[in-house]
């Protein structure tokens, strides 16, 4: 209880001043309901007495006491549930901001992937809302609670005991079922997000998943992960609706012991009907003020799972770490130097010792084999990882002292899996730099050889993207991501296999598109077709992490090593 509160108090902290209007109103509420069980003593004492005025007039002022408390409950409940909707708002920025900071390796390592993450940000804070709201009856039911009790006290202290009896009994049955929920909560919400993440998928990859026939096994998965959640689902609302039979079980018989002494005081003389009924409503005013709390405290149980879930993706430390003392970037420029870095991803090392110098202004194409280390090496520039050791400079500044924002306004990139956002072709284009006019778009979109294809959609550039860009062809795609770049005017260009996924009609279209790009930038290149790297300044060949060729591609071919058997592999020879 007391880590739901530490995280839980930070977000209700904000609202502290309705926080106390609202446990105002409750106390108030509270204060209203329980002067009912004196106010039906006085009704039968009236009644017994032929007061007629009394029995017409207590009737009435029950009756207003139990609407200025139903309306005190209204204002309680909805600054309560408001408060709710804008922690759980508050969260999910939270959440967003802290998915837009992580470096890549956060979500490479991320078990369930992106349909998990969504799944923390829709279902896990849904679970905090709701226990959140439940707050409401934490500050108002314990007013109730003991104004019932004290009027109780007040009626007749020994019966009082009867009450008492049941406590320890029902407290240690709540404090049992509590540890067994959080267990289950947390599977229920593991549960969860395996479900988000085959409903994600089976939406990404329609294609695919139709291609291959692979219905009947994404339908197993989902249905195997829905049986999952299911029983985990099953065995918290079964320990949710536990404490209720055996709270009311204990009532029950708490009261029937009641009955019976009051049955006997009666009979003495010591005690009257007027009481009996007091004292009845008191009880049944204790009983369901116990009941709200009883399910308030199961309720943060599993808002506790759900916090703990979160904090772990907010306090974790894979973010990319911004200088506090960052440099913009600098003007005039001479040179990119990568000094002695190396990476390794999860101990497993992808570059090593990596010593290089880049000129403003050069193209530099890298090649090699796959996981040879050539997009991690550009991922680093961009600040996408750090380097584990070593350090890349611009001039003689070292990149993590350098503004982030500044740096990637200064890098622009295209790669061989084209984002596009589900808006308009403007909109896609113009996000190279919203700070920028966006009549100047077209111009770009010329540059890339975008513009004619753009023209002849159904709405020229108001015309939507689609999904994922589902409405245009591959190469029609890249071309308006290089138009996006262009826009960006940036620099320092990365072409990371840009033009791999293409046929080759669709490269030569897009290869104008880069041509117009790679005009007085400074640019890497990483390629999977030696064809289009032939003219560039420099050719870097990655192999197991090391830069282990360099040179023009004349001089890498008279060479015959590494590079020479690509290109022998690739012209078939």
């Amino acid at each position: 209880m007391k880590l739901v509160w530490d995280r839980l108090w930070p977000e209700l902290r904000v609202y502290k001043r309705r926080l106390l209007l609202i446990l105002f109103i409750g106390a108030l509420t509270s204060g209203l309901k329980a002067l009912t069980p004196e106010l039906t003593r006085q009704l039968e004492g009236a009644w017994s007495r032929g007061d007629h005025r009394l029995a017409y007039l207590i009737p009435l002022i029950i009756a207003g006491v139990w609407i200025l408390a139903s309306i005190g409950r209204f204002f309680h409940l909805y600054w309560m549930k408001y408060i709710s909707d804008l922690i759980s708002v508050n969260l999910r920025r939270q959440l967003m901001n802290k998915y837009l900071g992580l470096n890549l390796s956060f979500y490479q390592s991320f078990i369930t992937g992106s349909g998990g993450l969504i799944s923390r940000m829709l279902n896990d804070i849904h679970i905090i809302q709701d226990g959140s709201n439940k707050v409401a009856d934490l500050l108002r039911e314990p007013f109730l609670a003991l104004f019932a009790f004290a009027y109780l006290v007040y009626i007749d202290w020994k019966l009082t005991l009867f009450v008492l009896i049941a406590m320890p009994i029902i407290t240690s049955i709540l404090r049992k079922l509590a540890i067994s929920l959080r267990k289950y909560g947390h599977q229920n919400q593991e549960a969860m997000e395996d479900l988000t993440k085959t409903l994600k998928e089976s939406l990404d990859g329609t294609r695919i998943v139709q291609s291959f026939n692979l219905e009947g096994e994404m339908r197993r998965r989902f249905e195997k992960e829905a049986a999952k959640y299911l029983a985990s689902r099953k065995k918290i609302i079964a320990r949710e609706q536990a404490g209720g039979p055996v709270s009311e079980s204990l009532a029950a018989f708490t009261l029937a012991l009641i009955l019976i002494y009051i049955g006997i005081q009666i009979f003495a003389g010591h005690l009257g009907v007027g009481d009996f009924l007091g004292f009845a409503f008191a009880i049944g005013l204790l009983q369901d003020s116990i009941k709200k709390l009883q399910d308030g405290y199961i309720k943060i149980q599993q808002t506790s799972v759900a916090l703990d879930r979160m904090y772990k993706i907010l306090e974790d430390r894979r973010v990319v770490p911004q200088s506090p003392l960052a440099h913009s970037f600098p003007d005039n420029w001479k040179s990119i130097e990568f000094r002695n870095v190396s990476f390794a991803f999860d101990q497993e090392p992808i570059l090593q010792n990596i010593n290089l110098r880049i000129q403003r202004g050069e193209v530099v194409a890298l090649v090699g084999p796959s996981g040879g280390g050539k997009s991690t090496l550009v991922n680093l520039l961009s600040r996408f990882f750090d380097p584990s050791e070593g350090q890349i400079l611009i001039d003689d500044v070292p990149l993590s002292e350098i503004d982030l924002k500044e740096l990637r306004d200064h890098v622009a990139l295209v790669s061989q899996d084209v984002f596009l956002f589900s808006d308009t072709v403007e909109r896609n284009i113009h996000a190279g730099n919203f700070s920028k006019d966006p009549a100047l778009i077209p111009q770009a979109a010329r540059l890339a050889n975008a513009h004619q294809f753009i023209e002849r959609s159904p709405e020229g550039y108001q015309t939507r993207v689609g999904e994922m860009g589902s409405n245009f062809s591959g190469g029609e795609k890249q071309r308006l991501s290089i138009a996006r770049a262009l826009f960006k005017d940036a620099p320092i260009l990365i072409l990371d296999e840009a033009t791999s996924a293409l046929d080759s009609e669709s490269e030569q279209e897009v290869q104008k598109g880069l041509d117009s790009l790679l005009q007085g930038r400074t640019a890497f290149v990483v390629a999977h077709r030696l064809s289009t790297i032939t003219k560039a300044d420099r050719i870097l060949v990655l192999k197991k992490g090391q830069i282990v060729e360099e040179g023009k591609h004349q001089d890498l071919l008279s060479q015959q090593g590494e590079y020479f058997r690509f290109h022998q592999l690739q012209a078939g020879l």
